[in-house]
């Protein structure tokens, strides 16, 4: 299992955009590639999606669906926070290393 602490603020949001999807949309925590060649990064995001049974865990916070590849999980740690930014935008940090 993971964890990700966030605010109200952000989970209204979330609830906001999932009302919007089918109803088996969940919030997925993923990485992105930013930028290219030699330059580029990994950062971590968000997507909205469907689980996938069995490659997935799930948990739910205050009544917002979060999803995660068990891969992801081993790779970045089972511990988050969801923030915003200056922007409004909403920024995934893992917390701790993977053990």
């Amino acid at each position: 299992m993971f964890s990700v602490e966030t605010t109200e603020e952000i989970l209204k949001k979330l609830r906001n955009m999932l009302s919007d999807e089918d109803e088996d949309a969940c919030v997925r925590l993923r990485e992105y590639k930013a930028g290219c060649g030699c330059h580029s990064k990994i950062m971590l995001g968000l997507g909205l999606e469907e689980a996938v049974e069995g490659e997935d865990e799930r948990i739910d916070v205050d009544g917002v669906p979060f999803i995660a590849e068990k891969d992801f999980l081993l790779k970045h740690g089972k511990s988050y926070t969801l923030t915003l930014d200056e922007n409004k935008q909403t920024v995934l940090t893992a917390l701790q290393p993977p053990a």
